[in-house]
């Protein structure tokens, strides 16, 4: 326990803990390991709703039968374009083999797109544009999900959150994320459904501009209608997430939002069939004599909009993903903090990588 009366875990303790639990329930050692890369890093970046927090639904999945340790893959497509049918697999190894396989492609051909079908939820979306930017590449990564968000002038939940990340430039390790490149990670929603769920049982108030209740007094998130990104001009967020459903769901032919069963609900023992959607791009394949010139091109249009003067002495201008690089820097120091709860679970684990999670099936 830290000294402000914070639960925390070292980056290390909570790698070794969730990639032995993963594996214990038949995923692969390294593949495990890469699963346990992507949430813990999440958890040093701040971004707790889509890091550790999840480990219990996903082992509940594995439990119930509705992923799959060994998933049965299959690979359709030619040239740069391809579709990956994940076979019911964990959402974050389905994301990372497709993250890898565009990676491989653009570093062949100049660009890889990959369509991933029948896949689960996978976590953070930048893990996968950041694993392709650690390759010197672009990469840019969606996902649908299901059906949370109102469409601008509505009052049913019809679209996912459907998050996106584009990521360039240097941007560390899973470990060691500290680094100054560019990472754009959002929800197409004004918030994370997480976020609500966690503001909640906090006992906090939701802010009126997240989430919209039915009945209005309610303090139930299943009954949180979430709003799409732009507020008054939340058309735009609409369309975005539109653009999501349209890379990931439509093109994989899997449901779209509405179409998907809940992540945190039964049934645990049949697969979500979640889309998700890829792209690497290698810049060296633009023929520049210099491979090098468009990192530093872009360390400078960075370094041009870090050092413009903020608005008020207090502020200051940041790109997408520096906040992140200092919450990591951080914890990696400090350690990631848990709930009780999720720490319980985790010791629980640690004694026993079999555990039952909490989470069901």
């Amino acid at each position: 326990m830290s000294a402000d009366g914070e639960l925390r875990w070292t980056a290390a303790r909570l790698h070794q803990t969730l990639a032995a639990a993963f594996a214990a329930r038949g995923v692969d050692a390294e593949v495990a390991a890469q699963v346990a890369d992507c949430l813990v890093e999440a958890s040093l970046r701040g971004v707790d709703t889509h890091g550790v927090a999840l480990v219990p639904t996903y082992l509940a999945e594995l439990d119930g039968g509705r992923a799959k340790a060994q998933p049965r893959w299959r690979e359709q497509g030619s040239g740069a374009l391809r579709r990956l049918d994940a076979a019911g697999a964990l959402g974050v190894v389905a994301a990372c083999r497709a993250a890898d396989r565009a990676a491989q492609l653009a570093e062949d051909l100049g660009l890889g797109a990959v369509v991933v079908a029948g896949s689960n939820h996978c976590g953070p979306a930048s893990a996968f544009s950041l694993r392709i930017a650690r390759r010197g590449l672009v990469g840019l990564f969606c996902t649908n999900s299901d059906a949370l968000v109102t469409p601008y002038g509505g009052r049913r939940r019809v679209f996912g959150t459907n998050p996106l990340s584009l990521a360039a430039g240097p941007v560390g390790t899973p470990l060691e994320p500290g680094a100054g490149g560019f990472c754009l990670d959002m929800a197409t929603s004004q918030v994370a459904f997480s976020r609500v769920r966690r503001t909640l049982a906090a006992g906090d108030s939701v802010d009126p501009g997240w989430a919209s209740f039915s009945p209005p007094e309610s303090r139930d998130p299943d009954a949180a209608v979430l709003h799409p990104l732009g507020g008054e001009q939340g058309y735009k967020g609409q369309g975005l997430a539109m653009m999501v459903t349209l890379l990931t769901a439509v093109l994989a032919a899997e449901p779209v939002d509405a179409e998907l069963s809940h992540l945190f609900a039964p049934p645990y023992d049949r697969p979500r069939r979640v889309a998700h959607f890829v792209l690497a791009l290698n810049p060296r394949a633009l023929g520049e004599s210099d491979p090098e010139a468009f990192g530093r091109r872009l360390a400078g249009f960075l370094r041009s909009v870090r050092q413009e003067p903020p608005a008020e002495e207090d502020w200051e201008v940041m790109v997408p993903g520096d906040p992140e690089v200092r919450v990591a820097a951080r914890r990696v120091s400090a350690g990631v903090p848990l709930s009780a709860e999720l720490a319980a679970f985790f010791e629980a684990l640690e004694g026993n990588p079999e555990a039952a999670s909490p989470a069901g099936p």
